[in-house]
């Protein structure tokens, strides 16, 4: 009769074509803009930062829900909500500036809702800023993931600057954290009940 195996030593360890879903972002703004109307100008920026958002907040929620709400610290989620409020803030910003100077060329830096759609941007940045540092920190600090890759993620966060590409570093600590931690199988489960 062969030896059996622990049920806690069988883990099944995640794809890594997850981290092809970190393409979905870029794809999204590219064909945002690709898909504006005429005449491009300051306003079609705002649009592709639109469709970067929505499509990174998205791939955020799936990824933190593949990983399991349960298994995250109090803190790790507080800030996971920083940002989420952040990306929702640029969101609108964005939506708000590109709509009130719509199909105009350049940058006219007038029209209705212009300077209130930049102002709710910067503070949806900044709550993308506070929150990303603090989830690196936290996840580095809770041994979630690696230090070394905590301090890249917190990097990330600042470099791209978040209002091109938010929360790069807990799109990368996610991402690492569903592809890198062994998950228990169904066997697993069952004798744990």
């Amino acid at each position: 009769m062969a030896k059996s195996v622990p049920a806690t030593l069988i883990r099944e360890r995640r794809s890594n074509w997850w981290w092809t879903l970190a393409t979905l972002p870029p794809i999204a703004a590219a064909l945002t803009a690709n898909l504006a109307p005429e005449p491009h100008g300051h306003w079609s920026e705002h649009l592709t930062s639109v469709g970067l958002e929505t499509a990174q907040l998205a791939l955020l929620l799936v990824l933190v829900s593949m990983l399991g709400w349960r298994t995250l610290r109090v803190l790790l989620l507080v800030a996971f909500a920083v940002v989420v409020i952040g990306i929702v803030l640029q969101e609108l910003g964005n939506d708000q500036v590109a709509e009130s100077i719509s199909r105009t060329t350049g940058n006219p830096g007038i029209g209705d809702g212009y300077a209130a759609g930049h102002d709710r941007e910067e503070l949806g940045t900044l709550l993308v800023i506070v929150g990303g540092l603090s989830f690196a920190l936290f996840a580095g600090v809770g041994r979630r993931v690696p230090a070394w890759l905590a301090v890249v993620a917190a990097v990330m966060v600042v470099i791209p600057p978040p209002f091109l590409w938010p929360v790069a570093g807990v799109l990368v600590l996610a991402l690492f954290d569903l592809t890198s931690r062994p998950r228990p199988v169904a066997s697993d489960l069952a004798t744990k009940r």
